[in-house]
Order: C-alpha cells, then sequence, then structure tokens
C-alpha cells in the first residue's frame, strides 16, 4: 500500500517547482489523478481541489469494498466523515452570510452537488444535513443556530458526531483487529479533543459548551483533559498535556511559543504524530484492519500536504515557509 504514496522524492519534486500549475502538471503526468484531468483544467483552483476530492473518495470505497464486514463499516464510517467537510462549509457559509463566497468556497466534499448548493442558498437547514448524510444532527445543529452559537461550536459537534461513530465501529469481533484500529482512532480522538480544549481558551467558549463539543471518548488524555479545561490560560492547560503520550509535540511547541502565539504549530505536530503513528502499522501484523485505516490516514495526509503545496505555490510562499505546514515530508 505504502507504495502507491507520492514519497520524500515526489514531495521534493513538487517544492521544487515554479507554480501551482507546473505542481498539477507533475502530479498528472505521474498518473496521480489516473488520468481524470486535462491540462486546462489544472489551472482552476476548484477542479484541482476536486480532484483530490474524487481520489480520496474512491480510495476509501475500494478499499471498504475489499475489506471484511467489520472493516468495511468503519471505513464507510471514515468515508462520511470526508462527506461531512460539506456539511461544515455549508455551516459556515449560512452562518457568516456570505452568499457571494458561495462558488469558490465550496470546494470540497460534495457542496458541487446540486442539492447542497441549494440548501445552502435557501438556508434551509434540514434539507443541508440530509443531503450531507447527517439528518441525525438537525436538531442539535438547529438549536445551536437559535441561540447563536460561534461557528466552531458548529464544526465541533460536527466531529463529535462521526468520531463517536467511527470509534463505535473499532469494536470489531476479532481482537487483533479491534486493537489495531482503536490505537489509530483512538490518537485521532485525542488530538481532535486536546487542541479543542486549548483552542477554546482562545475563543472564549464555556466550560458547559466545551463539554458538549468534546468527543465522548478518551484514548490516552485521561484525567488531564479535565486539568486542562479548568486551567487559567492556554499555556497552563499545554503544560497539563506534557503528562500525556503527546508530551514530546506539545512540549516542542510550548519551546518554541508563547501565550496568544498561533496553535496551527501545535496542530501540524500532532498530526505528525499520528501519522507516525500510522507508519508504525505497516511494520507490525500485515493481515488486520489497522492496515487499510492506516493508509486511509496516510493518504488523507499526503492529499492534505499536496493542497497546501499547491495554494503555497499559487500565493507565492517560499519553500521553507510551505514546509512548516507539512506532515508527512518530516515523517516519511
Amino acid at each position: 500500500m505504502k507504495g502507491k504514496m507520492f514519497g520524500k522524492n515526489g514531495y521534493d519534486h513538487l517544492l521544487r517547482c515554479s507554480s501551482s500549475s507546473e505542481c498539477m502538471s507533475v502530479l498528472q503526468e505521474q498518473g496521480y489523478f489516473e488520468g481524470s484531468a486535462t491540462p486546462d483544467e489544472l489551472l482552476d483552483p476548484i477542479s484541482w481541489q476536486m480532484l483530490f476530492d474524487t481520489k480520496m473518495a474512491a480510495l476509501v470505497k475500494k478499499l471498504a469494498r475489499l475489506s471484511p464486514d467489520d472493516c468495511a463499516q468503519l471505513l464507510s464510517e471514515c468515508e462520511l466523515q470526508y462527506r461531512l467537510e460539506s456539511l461544515k462549509s455549508g455551516l459556515r457559509l449560512m452562518i457568516t452570510d456570505e452568499s457571494e463566497g458561495l462558488q469558490s468556497d465550496i470546494v470540497r466534499g460534495d457542496l458541487r452537488d446540486d442539492s447542497l448548493r441549494s440548501a445552502v442558498e435557501t438556508r434551509n437547514v434540514e434539507r443541508l444535513v440530509q443531503v450531507a448524510g447527517a439528518p441525525a444532527l438537525y436538531g442539535e445543529i438547529s438549536a445551536a443556530l437559535t441561540e447563536k452559537k460561534p461557528l466552531p461550536f458548529f464544526e465541533a459537534i460536527i466531529d463529535k458526531y462521526v468520531l463517536t461513530r467511527i470509534w463505535d465501529a473499532t469494536d470489531m469481533h476479532d481482537w487483533i483487529d479491534k486493537v489495531s484500529v482503536q490505537s489509530l482512532v483512538g490518537e485521532q480522538i485525542d488530538v481532535t479533543n486536546l487542541l479543542l480544549v486549548v483552542r477554546s481558551k482562545t475563543l472564549g467558549i464555556s466550560a458547559e459548551d466545551l463539554q458538549h463539543m468534546l468527543v465522548p471518548a478518551s484514548y490516552r488524555l485521561g484525567d488531564t483533559a479535565v486539568e486542562a479545561i479548568n486551567a487559567g490560560s492556554i499555556m497552563n492547560a499545554l503544560r497539563a498535556f506534557t503528562k500525556t503520550m503527546y508530551a514530546g509535540s506539545v512540549e516542542s511547541y510550548l519551546g518554541t511559543s508563547k501565550e496568544g502565539d498561533s496553535l496551527h504549530p501545535l496542530d501540524v505536530l500532532l498530526r505528525r504524530q499520528h501519522a507516525t503513528s500510522c507508519l508504525s502499522a505497516f511494520t507490525g501484523f500485515p493481515f488486520c484492519a489497522g492496515l487499510p485505516l492506516a493508509f486511509v490516514y496516510l493518504m488523507n495526509y499526503e492529499v492534505s500536504d499536496l493542497r497546501t503545496i499547491i495554494s503555497g505555490k499559487r500565493d507565492g510562499l517560499p519553500m521553507e515557509r510551505i514546509e512548516q505546514f507539512l506532515i508527512l515530508q518530516k515523517v516519511l
């Protein structure tokens, strides 16, 4: 499976490209999109974003089709997570009322679908959650809109919904399968909750709302999450997390940052740690559900990195600046 990934040499090649269009040409020449684009389309940001989305959707569906029932169910829930990015985008537009940005802002997930686009334009929340594939979220989202909750609240409850489903799907019949997937999903949930707790300090989110937003599954955070929630500052909250398996990433961030700095470098460090765990899955028992799941995670990080490189080249950022935001390049 790893042989199908772009690899470090591929990263280096793209980083040396002079423009975003050259990057897309390189990907096309190497068959990254399996012949689904033409050179003219590569200049259109919406088109190349769609190509990445299509690639990920096709990959997860193929792996699910080839997997045993337990693993297939887990991968189907992972596919739902990618699809619900469209719900986040739709709600973002509704909340900020940026109807003019509809065409350019909605470039991920399935919001290019006419039904989703229509739901956003008419501000039909019930229709939006139905078409996005999460009708169970309608009541909670509708109530939050009435209460004028901030945008991060909506994004968090969507993540909570789908990550809870993914976690439930890790309860597999085979013990080896169960352990292999719970470690990877558990780490993803921990990272999501850790970042949410820390960001809540800057967003002014109440402890009550925060408890409602957190994914109700703790893999390796334990009681430190409660300690961090009650901390009086971002730095003190982060110091609480140095007692966990994420200490290396958190301490690295603490060593170079101060109160009020962007939390994005911490996000990148934690994703790199998760990516390292996913790569480790390929050195263990080869016939378990953790392997296709790890591959999906890694491909998602790869696609995220390629988007970052292309966007950085489009915006004229130097190579060193782009590399700061990459996940897999530093761990391959």
